[in-house]
């Protein structure tokens, strides 16, 4: 618990905090502002809402991640920490925090008569919730590659991106899983699980990535400007 308290401290040393801070503000209140104000397609599981909030927590990452680069941190014992385990756990906490403010706020927002309203069914209205998980999984495993290996995984995170969202939007693959995983129809418990499920397998991919990623330099593609900021 000590060293979780030390991570969210220390992303106050970041490069560049207040503006990483401030974009992942940004990206919340628009999240919220989207779902709240409807900029959707019920039926398709693209949802902008869940992924500006899946954005939110992984800009966390990097505010753990990018305080490595500096001279101090480098050659402290703490170095490995946040690198690996730390950015893991900040993200973890707030991905769940974020998950936790979209689902109750859709399932709010889901009644008989919004489906009445809007022509469309629970499972389509509830299948955001598992792409917004899937978003989390893919995000995490991204993050734990970037400042490692820039080019690599800017080509794994496109490819997975353009299929995600072609899944999203142009099949019905989504909305079909989440149909076998409601209760009698309507109930979302089972699929909120499941949706937890893949983040937290996803936190442990990324962990074990970066785990395995630690002793390669970091990309000076990726982190170039931030190092040109810690050097001065």
């Amino acid at each position: 618990m000590k060293d979780l308290v030390k991570y969210f401290k220390m992303m106050k040393y970041a490069l560049q905090a207040k503006m990483i801070f401030i974009l992942a503000i940004i990206f919340f209140v628009l999240g919220i502002l989207f779902e709240l104000t409807d900029f959707s397609n019920h039926s398709s599981s693209y949802s902008l809402a869940s992924l500006y909030l899946a954005l939110t927590a992984m800009y966390f990452y990097q505010l753990v991640f990018s305080t490595t680069v500096s001279k101090l941190v480098q050659s402290s014992p703490m170095k490995k920490k946040l690198q690996t385990v730390g950015p893991t756990a900040v993200t973890l906490i707030t991905s769940l925090f974020t998950f936790t403010v979209y689902v109750v706020i859709r399932l709010i927002r889901i009644t008989p008569q919004f489906l009445e309203d809007n022509g469309t069914t629970y499972a389509n209205t509830y299948s955001t919730i598992l792409f917004m998980a899937v978003w989390y999984f893919l995000f995490s495993a991204y993050m734990s590659i970037s400042y490692k290996s820039y080019i690599i995984s800017i080509v794994i995170v496109a490819v997975s991106v353009i299929a995600i969202l072609v899944f999203g939007s142009t099949t019905d693959i989504f909305i079909n899983i989440t149909d076998k995983l409601l209760i009698d129809g309507s109930n979302p418990v089972l699929l909120i699980a499941v949706s937890l499920g893949i983040i937290l397998i996803g936190s442990l991919v990324g962990y074990i990535i970066s785990l395995l990623l630690y002793k390669k330099p970091i990309s000076d593609m990726a982190v170039r400007y931030a190092l040109r900021q810690a050097s001065k």
